[in-house]
């Protein structure tokens, strides 16, 4: 009798670049889940270091595809367009999952009554020796009719905290492949009225690896366009939910934007962090954001004040 081969309940797609030396444990926290109904996709972004060996280590359990360096967005689509499961989960490949984490997503997805969009919990660390004492505990979830509804407080943490059903990514567009950084952000609003979105508060589902990669703000450089990305995005309604939810998505959109400006301003690159401030200043006004609206001027102008006075004397 012919037997016929059950689709993974999830597929967890990997984009790497030159990180063969962390994608091993990335790779091994993934294969301790419990369970065998997922599938693991690991797409190389043109590594110039050759992960052949690596591919063949684990070629029993894990799908290696490789790519032209094209950037993360296009490898997760890539991994996407490979994929079987009917939920995909994005995982860095320098981030780890624990033994329970799929236990975890099944779990709300299935009470949660099939959300489009789950958001993990993460545990910051730049050493595994500090991921060893965390345990499994109680199931907390804060429930959304949409991420759009969920308000401006951070909801995730990167995109390995992203489990989001396989069809409304696809209907999505999924990652712009022309955003190498904030394409967390640009997929989040892309989703933003996909019907239910779960954020997990307890227990932790992944350990984010700090020190690794670029973080939320160290590098301007690369911030600044993206957000400036967010910001036109936005002003031409490409984001779903049109005029009615405009308010909601630019409380959000408002929110990945203060952080930048102020880094700017502490790296004293002033003249980009005014321009922030003053593309965003009349959404800040109708979001009653007094405390950016005010203080970073005040804040920004003794910043420049203190650079006049300082670099004289250090002359």
């Amino acid at each position: 009798m012919n037997s016929v081969k059950q689709l993974p309940f999830c597929s967890v797609v990997i984009p790497t670049f030159n990180r063969a030396d962390l994608l091993r444990a990335t790779l091994d926290s993934v294969l301790r889940q419990d369970g065998d109904d997922f599938e693991v996709i690991v797409v190389d972004d043109g590594s110039p270091e050759d992960l052949s060996q690596l591919a063949d280590e684990y070629r029993t359990r894990i799908t290696f595809l490789r790519q032209e360096n094209a950037g993360p967005s296009a490898a997760r689509n890539r991994g996407v367009a490979a994929a079987r499961g009917e939920d995909v989960a994005f995982l860095d490949s320098d981030d780890v999952w624990f033994p329970w984490t799929l236990s975890v997503y099944r779990r709300v997805i299935a009470e949660c009554g099939r959300p489009g969009f789950v958001a993990g919990c993460p545990r910051v660390f730049a050493k595994p020796t500090e991921l060893e004492q965390l345990s499994n505990g109680p199931l907390q979830t804060l429930n959304f009719d949409d991420y759009l509804s969920a308000g401006d407080a951070w909801r995730w943490f990167g995109v390995s905290s992203f489990v989001v059903r396989r069809d409304v990514f696809l209907e999505s567009g999924g990652f712009s492949p022309n955003m190498w950084h904030g394409e967390d952000a640009d997929l989040a609003l892309m989703l933003g009225t996909v019907a239910g979105f779960e954020q997990i508060a307890g227990p932790v589902t992944f350990g984010y690896r700090q020190g690794s990669g670029d973080q939320l703000t160290d590098d301007w450089q690369s911030q600044l366009p993206a957000v400036q990305r967010l910001i036109e995005k936005e002003r031409r309604l490409e984001y779903p939910g049109g005029q009615k939810r405009a308010v909601e998505r630019r409380r959000i959109v408002a929110r990945h934007v203060r952080p930048v400006a102020l880094t700017l301003a502490r790296k004293r690159q002033f003249a980009a962090a005014w321009r922030l401030y003053l593309a965003l200043f009349a959404w800040h006004l109708r979001l009653g954001q007094w405390k950016f609206v005010f203080g970073f001027p005040a804040w920004t102008v003794w910043r420049q004040t203190l650079g006049r006075v300082v670099a004289p004397l250090a002359r």
